[in-house]
């Protein structure tokens, strides 16, 4: 395994102990020969599929899996990898969904990143633990207290936060090019195609870190457990708080002679 890939799988187990498996993205050039064991959708399973199906299949079956332009069941990552023309998309009208204004809707679609047509005519998904290739970017699922510690992380050293885009809808587009072109961690709420289709939970945020960032965040991560202000799972302080019960409770113990009741007092009681 590639030593920079290693390491952050350690820190993410180790400081965010996610329920799913973080995934390995590897957007494929001209030429470049799949994993052997990978699965194909439409050859391997006779169907078509979204790419948030293979994500999902990728971090909760382990499962090593490779798009290219006819795996795909839904049209919108064809856009954004360049496999159709994406001018039909640019005029709004699929946006029609979500904005009123054609304007708005025209400027929604066309800041979604995309490839050039040719750039890469491959996906390839597989679970980190077991990636064949060496991915451009990691993506790790967690619910916001998680991410949250992944935040931290990718913070570190740099200290004026993490980038996160999303407009509600087509998280794919993120880690499908927008991770790749900015080169930066970036985290983002799932749209509803992943929840509908691929099974992505209500709590499950993700996030997305490029290959070049793996090891600071490792490390960041590292740091800022070892610092030891906030750990995942996050401490419950409450169970070390003392109790206050109802009035009625105290009166069940029989006060020694010449020592005052043990129930709260009136006022504590009104605040209840």
């Amino acid at each position: 395994m590639d030593e920079r890939v290693r390491s952050f799988l350690e820190a993410v187990e180790t400081a965010v102990r996610p329920t799913t498996r973080p995934v390995g993205v590897k957007l494929a050039a001209p030429g470049e020969t799949p994993p052997p064991k990978a699965r194909r959708p439409l050859q391997d399973l006779k169907r078509r599929l979204t790419v948030c199906q293979g994500m999902t299949a990728a971090r909760t079956l382990g499962w090593t899996m490779v798009f290219a332009a006819e795996d795909h069941g839904c049209p919108l990552p064809k856009v954004f990898m360049g496999y159709v023309d994406a001018e039909r998309f640019l005029d709004g009208t699929v946006a029609g969904y979500y904005q009123s204004d054609p304007e708005c809707g025209r400027a929604m679609e066309a800041a979604y990143p995309r490839w050039p047509a040719g750039r890469y005519p491959g996906i390839w998904l597989a679970p980190l633990d077991r990636c064949p290739f060496r991915p451009d970017l990691a993506v790790v699922y967690g619910n916001p207290a998680q991410i949250l510690t992944l935040i931290q992380g990718a913070n570190y050293g740099k200290g004026t936060g993490i980038r996160s885009v999303s407009s509600g809808r087509l998280g794919c587009a993120t880690w499908l090019a927008g991770v790749v072109q900015s080169g930066e961690s970036t985290y983002l709420v799932p749209g509803p195609g992943e929840r509908v289709f691929a099974g992505t939970q209500d709590h499950e945020m993700s996030f997305a870190v490029p290959y070049a960032e793996l090891e600071r965040v490792a490390e960041g991560l590292e740091y800022v457990r070892s610092a030891g202000a906030f750990r995942y799972p996050v401490p419950n302080l409450a169970a070390l708080n003392e109790p206050r019960m109802p009035e009625k409770y105290y009166e069940l113990e029989e006060p020694p002679p010449g020592e005052a009741s043990s129930a709260p007092s009136e006022d504590l009681q009104r605040d209840e």
